[in-house]
C-alpha cells in the first residue's frame, strides 16, 4: 500500500465520537480503512489517499461494530439501533440487515466472507452466528451466564472464535459443539481484542496491560504492565512492533521482541477528548487511531520519534510476569 499521506494527518467525517476502526485486505478495487460512530454513520476511505471513498447510512443509533470481509468486498456494522448489517464497501449501499432484540455492540465476519458473528454488551449475554446470504436466519446462538460482550473475534481458520466479556473473561468457544475450551479471567475487562495476520498470536488491550497470547492454545506469549490506562493495543503483522495509546492522546510504538519503546506521537486531540481505537494496516505501513472528536489519525510505520520529558510520558514497567491472569 503506497500512501503518500502526511505524517499525522487527520481526516474528518463523522460529526461525533469514533468507536471503532477496520483495516480490509488489499483488494483489486483498493485498500480501505472502515470507520464507524455516534453519529450512527459508517465511513469508508481510501487508505493511500484518506478520501472517502463511501458513507454507509442507515442505522438508527449510535454503531460501535466494524468487520470487513477479507474475500469480498463487503462490510459490517453494528449499531445500538438493534441491527447488524452488510454493505458493499465501495458503493454504500446496505446489502442486508439483521435484526436483534438488544444493541449489537461487535460484529466481525470470517475469512470467506460468508458467516458474521454478533454480539451485546447488554446482559443478553448471548453471541449470534449467521450466514449473510441466509438473511434473518441465525445459524447458531452461545450463551454466556454473565454479563454482557464487549468484542468477538473468528480465530483457528474459522473454526472458533474469541469473546471478551464485561465479566471480565476471554473465552475460547468452539463453533461445531458451542463449547468454551479455553479460559482467561483479567482483573479488568478487556478494552480491545484483535487477532494478528499469523492467525495465531491474539491481542488485548486491558486496564494498564496488553498481552499477547496464542489462539490455539491460550499459553501467554508476552505481558507488558503499562503506567497508563490502555485505550486500545494493535500488533504489526510480522510481529515487528505494537502500538497502543492512552487517554491523553499520546500514542506509543513499542518493539515486539523487547518491549522496548521506540517512539513516542501526540495525536491534536483537544483537553477532554480521548483516544478510542488504534489498528495496524494488513500491511504494516502504517497504523490509524480514532478519538472522541470524530477525527481520524494515519501514522506511518517509518515515522521518526518526537521527545517529551520524563514527567510528561510515561510507558512501560520492567514488569511482564503473568500473575494477573487466571486460567
Amino acid at each position: 500500500m503506497a500512501s503518500n499521506i502526511p505524517f499525522r494527518t487527520r481526516f474528518v467525517g463523522h460529526s461525533d465520537s469514533v468507536a471503532e476502526l477496520s483495516f480490509s485486505p488489499n483488494w483489486e478495487s483498493g485498500h480501505y480503512l472502515a470507520s464507524v460512530g455516534r453519529d450512527g454513520l459508517g465511513i469508508v476511505r481510501c487508505c493511500g489517499t484518506g478520501q472517502i471513498v463511501s458513507s454507509l447510512k442507515g442505522h438508527q443509533g449510535p454503531v460501535s461494530g466494524v468487520s470487513f470481509g477479507a474475500n469480498a468486498p463487503i462490510v459490517a456494522t453494528g449499531s445500538e439501533d438493534r441491527t447488524a448489517r452488510i454493505w458493499s464497501a465501495t458503493l454504500g449501499h446496505e446489502l442486508e440487515q439483521f435484526r436483534h432484540k438488544n444493541m449489537v455492540a461487535s460484529v466481525a465476519l470470517d475469512t470467506e466472507s460468508k458467516r458474521m458473528l454478533t454480539s451485546s454488551r447488554q446482559h443478553d449475554a448471548k453471541i449470534r452466528l449467521y450466514d449473510v446470504n441466509q438473511g434473518q436466519e441465525c445459524l447458531s446462538v452461545y450463551r454466556k451466564n454473565r454479563r454482557g460482550v464487549r468484542n468477538v473475534i473468528f480465530c483457528r481458520e474459522d473454526r472458533s472464535f474469541i469473546a471478551s466479556s464485561y465479566d471480565r473473561t476471554v473465552e475460547l468457544w468452539d463453533i461445531s459443539s458451542g463449547k468454551v475450551s479455553h479460559q482467561i479471567s483479567l482483573p479488568h475487562h478487556a478494552k480491545s481484542l484483535e487477532l494478528c495476520a499469523d492467525g495465531k498470536t491474539v491481542t488485548i488491550g486491558y486496564g494498564e496491560s496488553i498481552v499477547f497470547f496464542n489462539a490455539e492454545t491460550f499459553d501467554i506469549l508476552g505481558h507488558h504492565r503499562m503506567l497508563f490506562k490502555v485505550m486500545g493495543a494493535s500488533l504489526h503483522p510480522q510481529k515487528r512492533s505494537f502500538v497502543s495509546a492512552d487517554k491523553r492522546g499520546f500514542i506509543y510504538k513499542f518493539d515486539y521482541d523487547t518491549g522496548h519503546l521506540q517512539y513516542t506521537f501526540k495525536s491534536h486531540i483537544q483537553a477532554g477528548d480521548n483516544v478510542t481505537n488504534i489498528k495496524y494496516s494488513p500491511d504494516g505501513e502504517m497504523y490509524a487511531s480514532c478519538s472522541t472528536d470524530g477525527l481520524i489519525t494515519f501514522w506511518p510505520q517509518t515515522a521518526e520519534n518526537e521527545h517529551y520529558s520524563e514527567d510528561s510520558v510515561t510507558y512501560i514497567s520492567s514488569d511482564s510476569n503473568d500473575e494477573d491472569f487466571d486460567p
